[in-house]
């Protein structure tokens, strides 16, 4: 039903206002305290207007409805228009006035206040200034007459008197406040004003060069203000439109008014009081500066014309009554004149509620607002107290002051001008308290202040039963199935306490129908044919009253295991373009800090692009495109061991308890990049059958020992080599001649190039030295005739057994001759053979697993941003782009005895393990021709639900449930994941009810977004 509250009216003919303690910047602040110090001394006041068995009390003390707030907000901002217009009919602007003025409606009426200063030099004199200090001096003689002796005394009293020059200045003063409406400034009325005229006196000639100063003219638009009286009836209209108004304070109405006299007339009030204070004030307290100073200072107006005792009647006040609403006259309209009844005070409209019914039950207190009668009596009291303070006034400024700076006019102006400021404040603070008792009645509901954590943590038990398909924590354990995991990949939140919880996301399982490719670069291009899991993250936050949350991949290995992180953008349905890698090992720790990057809602484009040229909208919407299709963040996870397996012909699980293999493998590979056909085990026979699990194992270690083998003689010999040179560099004599300094620059002393010898064989053990001799061996393997193949052997002889695999010390690693093995096509693996799968993905049915045919990643977040278009009118769900930082940590513990110590990845360090981890793949893919079947790559897509309060101003400022709407994006996200309707996601029958009743619009759609 909606709710109506009748339009209040309050008669204009007795007009009055109020005070206020401490003006406020922004006029949406509540300051408590001194609303609650006022309201303390109006009560008072109100308890003697009133009658003695009246009590009214404010409206948190009482028991309401919510429907009473609204006549709250109403009856309050009918006598703020009251109140003020009190204070302009003192200021002149009486209603006959206001006819004058014509049409107020369609016309805008303007207040100006316009102010000028003329100085004009009368006279110079000198004046003589008595020296307050004076010097005596006294002067003793003695007289003897006859045998007696007489003493005197005399003294003299030099003063100093000072000829002081005189500046004599005649200042003219003129100040005036004026109306008119439109444009029409030559047809202003002239409200108030006065031309004074002083003499200053100056010490100097030069202290008022100025002969004329005319200051800007200051306006305030009254149009609106105009637009809440009937002149006719000479009563407010002003009424609140409770059928689109989100809160009573809240709505465009009382919007309207809190941007007038809290925003534009206080400002324009504190100008006026600050033109009295800042600019007249100072001509007779600074500027003016007679030799003889007079015996007192003159008066000021802020301490002598202050408004703060005058009665303030915009209260907040509701009264409790056991009495039903029996149309007593105190509740009704009353007569427009009073009629014959001279004791019945003027007619205005009931401010009371409605009366309510209360279906046969117990009857219970009803309360009401204040009625029409009583609400002239405060009006009254205010008129009142206005008429005794000007009275005062008078005494303090008597006629004699007319031909002053400061006359009975500019305390009049100053003390109205003061009042007004006090209503603006005080109607600021009574409305501002209706939406403060809202949030202390939902506190006192709910028991505690709810915060964004509190709502996340509600959101995450809700959606528990709220979803047929839960989300799930993103934390996912990395290894084969049935085996002890490798290590666990997360994604993290971080709040303010260090406090880390992986975030939920909506995963579904999808059925890849083609290898997905990673380019390393080009000529390699790695293939995936592992598990894939597509996430859909539901990210809330708000821009006021959030707390600083930050993200972060979490990746951890277990001690001797291993495995490899590929992060990027999904470029396709079955494409990763990797940006950063790295390689984690033995108890690594990396953290990698997440950018969340939003992009503008379909609507705020929409909005953005309105205005543009047909060009420039096509380039705006190409590159958005380009945005949503890069908005989608890939990590693929590479296991190592396994792939180590299929690289060197071992079966699976060969591996899994050769630790010492594994990590001797592991350091050719890294550190030596020794090519793989020099380690894996070849059958030659070419029969499965014709070697054992273990002897394929041993045939791999008897490869790895020999590869150490020939990289320790090596290292060796070229430390022999160097020994040799400084030896025989030393036994010649050739050094004999030479200082020690000249033979550290020539590099010839004996521990010197051992010691350069050891560096130099670690450095061409990896590599380098094959550089380095290439051009050597080159001219001798082309001069090689090739050698002949081996006959084959006879039939039915038995196979020759392997030959260990011989290398030649002579020839470094990189220039052996070894021929590579048939390139290998990449296979598809099926879900038969399970191969990449995580050990949690057995909780999935096949009925889950998401066809191949329908995905392509990079097209979600397009058909997403459309669908959030049409039902997201409020332009809160926006798709947001991942990205990693350039700056990560990795917690690494250098061997078993020491602890673990944390260090900060910079960029190039970054780059520097991507490096590592690109080269490992290339040589565990065999270049990318061997596909990699351990593997899982998640794919996320993101999309913020931002809030632009926090949870309770969404609830208590814009009358939103900030859980329905949560609701909605996340059923809309999960639509676009799981390709299902958003009545299919919803669990309970009784959810679906209220969802329907909530989102009509959004169920009425029956095509489900297609993935």
């Amino acid at each position: 039903q909606e709710r109506t509250v009748p339009t209040n009216q309050i008669a204009l003919s007795s007009l009055a206002p109020l005070p206020s303690s401490v003006i406020m910047t922004q006029y949406y602040h509540f300051n408590e305290h001194v609303f609650r110090s006022d309201v303390k001394d109006a009560l008072l006041s109100v308890e003697k207007i009133l009658e003695a068995d009246r009590r009214p009390l404010l409206a948190e003390e009482v028991h309401h409805k919510y429907e009473n707030k609204f006549q709250l907000a109403n009856g309050m901002t009918n006598l703020a228009i009251v109140a003020q217009m009190n204070v302009l009919e003192r200021l002149g602007l009486t209603p006959e006035i206001i006819r004058q003025l014509g049409d107020t409606k369609t016309k805008t009426t303007t207040l100006r206040f316009e102010a000028s200063e003329s100085y004009e030099f009368l006279k110079e004199q000198t004046v003589d200034v008595e020296d307050p200090y004076s010097t005596e001096t006294v002067t003793k003689s003695s007289t003897s007459i006859g045998s007696s002796m007489f003493n005197s005394s005399s003294s003299t009293i030099r003063k100093v008197i000072n000829k002081v020059q005189e500046f004599h200045w005649t200042v003219k003063t003129h100040w005036e406040i004026t109306v008119f409406s439109g444009t029409e400034v030559e047809k202003r009325i002239t409200l108030q004003s006065r031309d004074a005229s002083i003499v200053v006196i100056t010490q100097s000639r030069g202290a008022l060069l100025e002969k004329m100063k005319i200051y800007p003219a200051l306006d305030l638009n009254l149009t609106w203000l105009l637009k809440q009286i009937d002149m006719e009836t000479r009563a407010t209209t002003f009424t609140i439109d409770t059928t689109k108004a989100k809160t009573p304070r809240r709505n465009e109405q009382v919007e309207e008014a809190m941007g007038f006299f809290c925003n534009r007339m206080k400002s324009w009030l504190a100008q006026l009081k600050r033109h009295f204070t800042t600019k007249l004030q100072p001509i007779i307290s600074k500027t003016h500066n007679p030799a003889i100073p007079p015996p007192s200072h003159p008066e000021r107006l802020a301490s002598q014309c202050s408004a703060g005792d005058l009665f303030q009647p915009i209260l907040p006040l509701l009264e409790e009554t056991d009495i039903k609403d029996d149309g007593s006259e105190d509740d009704q309209p009353l007569i427009l004149d009073g009629g014959d009844n001279t004791d019945e005070p003027q007619s205005v409209s009931t401010l009371a509620l409605p009366s309510g019914n209360n279906n046969g039950q117990d009857e219970k207190l009803e309360c009401r607002l204040l009625s029409g009668k009583d609400t002239i009596q405060l009006l009254n009291e205010q008129v009142q107290s206005i008429d005794t303070k000007l009275k005062s006034l008078n005494e303090v400024f008597p006629a004699s002051h007319q031909m002053k700076l400061f006359s009975i006019a500019e305390a009049t102006v100053f003390l109205l001008l003061d009042h007004s400021e006090h209503l603006c404040v005080q109607y600021q603070h009574a409305i501002g308290y209706l939406e403060t008792m809202l949030e202390k009645q939902l506190v006192a509901a709910i028991g505690k202040r709810v915060t964004n954590d509190d709502l996340e943590e509600f959101v995450r038990f809700h959606n528990a039963k709220f979803l047929t398909i839960p989300p799930r924590p993103f934390c996912h354990a990395i290894g084969r199935p049935n085996r002890f995991p490798y290590g666990v990949l997360s994604i993290e939140s971080k709040g303010d306490s260090d406090n880390t919880t992986p975030i939920e996301t909506m995963l579904r399982p999808v059925q890849m129908s083609t290898p997905l490719e990673v380019p390393l670069n080009a000529a390699t291009t790695l293939q995936l044919t592992g598990n894939t899991y597509l996430h859909g993250w539901m990210h809330q936050r708000s821009e006021r009253g959030g707390t600083n949350k930050s993200f972060q991949l979490s990746a951890r290995a277990r001690q001797f295991s291993s495995f490899m992180l590929v992060i990027g953008t999904m470029a396709g349905p079955n494409k990763l373009n990797p940006k950063d890698a790295i390689i984690l090992q033995n108890k690594d720790e990396v953290l990698i800090p997440l950018l969340l990057e939003e992009i503008p809602s379909a609507k705020e484009f929409k909005d953005a692009i309105e205005s543009l040229s047909p060009e420039q909208q096509r380039f705006a919407k190409s590159f958005r495109g380009m945005q949503l299709e890069s908005s989608v963040f890939g990590v693929a996870v590479i296991q190592i061991k396994p792939q180590l397996e299929a690289l060197l012909g071992l079966p699976e699980d060969s591996l899994a308890k050769e630790i010492k293999l594994t990590e001797d493998l592991m350091e050719l590979f890294v550190e030596y990049q020794v090519p793989s056909d020099l380690l894996s085990y070849d059958d030659l026979a070419g029969t499965p059958a014709s070697a054992s699990a273990s002897e394929k194992v041993d045939s791999v270690r008897e490869n790895v020992k020999a590869v150490l083998d020939v990289i320790e003689g090596t290292k060796e010999k070229q430390l022999e080599e160097k020994t040799m040179v400084a030896d025989m560099a030393i036994a010649s004599g050739v050094t004999a001649m030479l200082s020690p300094d000249q033979q550290l620059q020539m590099g010839i002393n004996r521990y010197d190039i051992v010691e350069e010898a050891s560096a130099d064989i670690n450095f061409r053990s990896s590599g380098a030295l094959a550089r380095e001799s290439k051009k050597k061996k080159s001219k001798a393997r082309r001069k090689a005739a090739p050698s002949p193949m081996p006959p084959p052997p006879p039939a039915g002889a038995a196979p020759p057994a392997p030959k260990p695999v011989m290398l030649s010390a002579a020839i470094p690693l990189a220039q052996q001759n070894i021929p590579a093995p048939p390139t290998e096509v990449a296979k598809p693996l099926s879900n038969a053979e399970g191969k990449g799968q995580s050990p949690d993905s057995e909780a999935f049915s096949e009925s889950d697993v998401l066809p191949s045919q329908a995905v392509d990643f990079t097209s979600i977040p397009k058909k997403l941003d459309s669908t959030i278009e049409k039902f997201d009118k409020d332009s809160t769900l926006r798709s947001t782009k991942l990205k990693t930082k350039d700056t990560w940590s990795r917690k690494r513990q250098p061997d078993l005895l020491t602890k673990p110590d944390t260090k900060t990845l910079w960029a190039k360090d970054v780059k520097s393990e991507s490096n590592k981890a690109y080269d490992l793949l290339d040589a565990i893919s065999r270049s990318g021709s061997l596909p990699i079947a351990y593997s899982d790559l998640h794919v996320v897509v993101c999309v913020t639900h931002c809030f632009e309060k926090d949870v309770m101003a969404t609830v208590v400022e814009d009358n939103v449930n900030p859980i329905e709407k949560l609701e909605m994006s996340t059923l809309l996200l999960g639509s676009a994941i799981h390709g299902a309707t958003p009545m299919e996601l919803i669990a309970e029958g009784s959810d679906r009810v209220r969802f329907q009743s909530s989102f009509p619009v959004m169920l009425e759609a029956e095509e489900s977004v297609d993935c």
